[in-house]
């Protein structure tokens, strides 16, 4: 497999690399940009200040800049100057031929980014799904090398293979990356015109909708595929050991030389590859959170564009409320007026409190408790699983209780007939003035009278010498005599009750009223 060496120099330290991209920070970026323009297509290519001039001059830059501008980007690293002086004739063409610059391999690859992004920073990135096609493929061959030997297969096929593979994924990824980024970026925006409402509502939500169908229905099968092939990776890695960075390990130059070695050559690769495609313990596969966010923005938009449809285009965007607002300032006659215009538009009302509960009002910790020492907190399944906060499917319908209130009606009834045969038993076992001495009474009756005398006492007192009680159609009057004594009999025994006197009568309307409970 291919390597890339680096040998260390001023450009190995960090802190250093960071000075390429030191052109574009002023206003002069430009003049740099020209300049590295006329040695970005040409690597190899020596050129002096006066060339440089006459290959930018059309381009409306000063020449007398030029050998400054330059100066500044060898300094940052962008250029170097050359080694070669060729055979001059005297000292003036020595030092002519002396001052020549070439790009150098770190100002190459900064230039092509940069040229790169703004190329395209304007652009939707389109993600090529069918690249999982041919990522499974790879891997279906190299699975089918493995059962047949790694020793047995010649290395350079081995490593065409394994670069072809982890060159679809480092591709796949990046387009992937780039437009779930810009996806995520759009579901915040309100300013939309009407060519971007068009965009979003027909084109975007279908696109989406497309590729995520492709990408779930290959992404198992490459899941099933890297489950067979990660056992024989350690079997696979030596014979991948060839190319640069093996000769510089080999020479003992890894110290001096750094070497940027090519995925899929290291165990940690593969790892990565799988945590893309294949779920991990407690863990979502990459692919899986990345589908769940794209849905989310997804939903996201679609609210946005229906709330624009709802009210219209041009009430319900914010860019078109401000360019309203702005004719309202340009049409204003007086600033005493325009600063009204501001008040009425920006200006706070009077502030209002809600008397509702917090989400957490039903926390059993407060806020200042670590979250080692808090209990679990409770998350509903979808949110666990699949990571939906939105609820999901139909809304429960009410039960039909019509058989239990039937039930209870039924129950009220039988308890209300009960209450009234124990209460006629009772008045039938008293005597004519109502007295029921040595009456014996059956166990629902004689519950009623002990429930009468009980209650007899709650509004008058029970150091009143007459105390009162009503009851479905009787009423109980306890009397205190220091000489009487009552005594009843039921099944349970005999109840006897000294110094009262008990008196059971039909009850009226007037005595209901009066001795009524509270």
């Amino acid at each position: 497999m291919t390597d890339v060496a680096r040998f260390s120099g001023p450009n190995s330290d960090p802190a250093q690399a960071r000075y390429l991209f030191r052109y574009l920070g002023g206003d002069e970026w430009l003049e740099y940009r020209a300049i590295l323009r006329v040695f970005a297509s040409t690597f190899f290519a020596e050129f002096t200040p006066q060339e440089v001039e006459s290959a930018v001059s059309p381009a409306g830059i000063d020449p007398s800049v030029v050998a400054d501008r330059m100066e500044s980007l060898r300094r940052w690293g962008n250029l170097t100057v050359s080694s070669s002086v060729g055979n001059p004739s005297n000292l003036d063409d020595y030092y002519r031929k002396r001052n020549r610059y070439l790009i150098s391999r770190a100002g190459q690859e900064v230039f092509d980014l940069v040229e790169q992004v703004l190329a395209n920073v304007d652009e939707v990135g389109d993600v090529q799904a069918g690249r999982l096609r041919d990522l499974h493929l790879a891997l279906q061959t190299l699975n089918e090398q493995s059962k047949v030997g790694f020793d047995r297969v010649d290395s350079q096929d081995l490593a065409d293979v394994v670069r072809k593979v982890f060159d679809l994924h480092k591709a796949f990824t990046n387009e992937l990356t780039q437009f779930f980024t810009e996806l995520n970026q759009w579901q915040s925006r309100y300013d939309l015109n009407a060519d971007e409402v068009q965009f979003f509502a027909g084109v975007l939500v279908d696109y989406v909708h497309e590729q995520l169908t492709e990408i779930e229905r290959m992404t198992r099968p490459i899941a099933r595929t890297l489950e067979e092939i990660l056992p024989q990776v350690a079997a696979l890695l030596p014979a991948l050991r060839s190319g640069l960075a093996v000769r510089v390990e080999e020479a003992g130059l890894a110290q001096n030389v750094a070497v940027r070695r090519l995925a899929g050559t290291e165990v940690a690769d593969w790892k990565h590859l799988e945590a893309w495609f294949s779920a991990q313990p407690g863990q979502a596969s990459r692919l899986d959170e990345l589908t769940r966010q794209a849905v989310a923005a997804v939903r996201t938009l679609t609210a946005n564009v229906t709330r624009l449809s709802r009210v219209g285009l041009g009430a319900a965007s914010r860019r078109s409320d401000f360019v309203r607002l702005a004719g309202f300032f340009d049409q204003a006659a007086s600033s005493n007026e325009a600063h009204q215009i501001a008040a009425a538009a920006f200006g706070l009302g009077s502030c209002r409190r809600l008397g509702e509960q917090s989400a957490d009002s039903d926390d059993p910790a407060p806020t200042i408790t670590p979250w080692k020492d808090a209990p679990r907190a409770i998350v509903p399944v979808a949110m666990r699983e699949r990571g939906e906060t939105a609820p999901r499917g139909l809304t429960t319908p009410i039960n039909d209780r019509r058989h239990e209130r039937e039930l209870l009606r039924r129950h009220r009834e039988l308890n209300r007939v009960a209450r009234e045969t124990a209460a006629a038993d009772l008045l039938a076992c008293a005597s004519d003035d109502g007295q029921i001495d040595g009456a014996r009474l059956s166990a629902a009756s004689f519950s009623m009278l002990r429930d009468l005398i009980s209650r007899s006492g709650l509004r008058i007192g029970i150091d009143s010498d007459r105390r009162f009680a009503t009851e479905v159609g009787i009423r109980c009057e306890v009397q205190r005599n220091e000489d009487a004594r009552t005594v009843v009999h039921c099944p349970e025994g005999k109840l006897s009750m000294h110094g009262l006197i008990v008196i059971i009568t039909p009850a009226t309307e007037n005595s209901a009223a009066t001795s009524a409970s509270p």
